[in-house]
């Protein structure tokens, strides 16, 4: 029996790892205890917020990892202009953080947000993040990963567990200066 259990679990494995993919590299060592924003993150996906959704669910894994960042200034979607217009919320974000005193930056973008067509409708996601200097704008650290969820997952599910792996690289130390 254990003989049948052993290429059951490799194809597992293996149509397990087809569904997903990251490229992670070690990060240098960051100090939770310094002053962290999370940026407008580009949205390159076919759905409208997703950008808006992703800076959210990385704002509370970032908390998760003792890292309480601050978030831009939102600007009010009044209508479908504003709410498309990246440029005007890029511009709106740097000026304000430009008046505060935040040493590290983590923005990226949004590849793919979306449920798959076809009968099953499994959430497709890919996110890109970065750590930069708040001050210099030098890229400290920069990761990407995708996934693609099982039937009944949420899209919003996928792009915890994406972010969450992406974070996983980030070397964080408590406090420390």
């Amino acid at each position: 029996m254990t003989t049948m259990k052993k290429p059951f679990l490799l194809i597992s494995a293996i149509t397990l790892a087809a569904c997903s993919s990251y490229q992670v590299p070690d990060s240098p060592t960051f100090s939770a205890g310094k002053t962290w924003a999370v940026m407008p993150m580009e949205n390159h996906s076919s759905t409208p917020l997703a950008a808006e959704k992703v800076e959210q669910i990385l704002r509370a894994q970032l908390y998760a990892k003792g890292i309480n960042a601050v978030r831009y200034p939102a600007i009010p979607a009044n209508d479908l202009q504003t709410i498309l217009d990246s440029a005007a919320k890029q511009k709106k974000a740097q000026a304000w953080l430009a008046s505060q005193p935040i040493d590290y930056v983590i923005t990226g973008s949004v590849e793919e947000w979306h449920y798959k067509s076809g009968l099953d409708g499994e959430p497709a996601v890919g996110i890109t993040l970065e750590v930069k200097s708040a001050k210099s704008g030098q890229t400290y650290w920069q990761a990407s990963g995708s996934r693609g969820g099982w039937g009944r997952e949420s899209v919003s599910g996928t792009g915890h567990i994406v972010i969450e792996e992406l974070l996983d690289g980030l070397n964080v130390t408590p406090n420390a200066d």
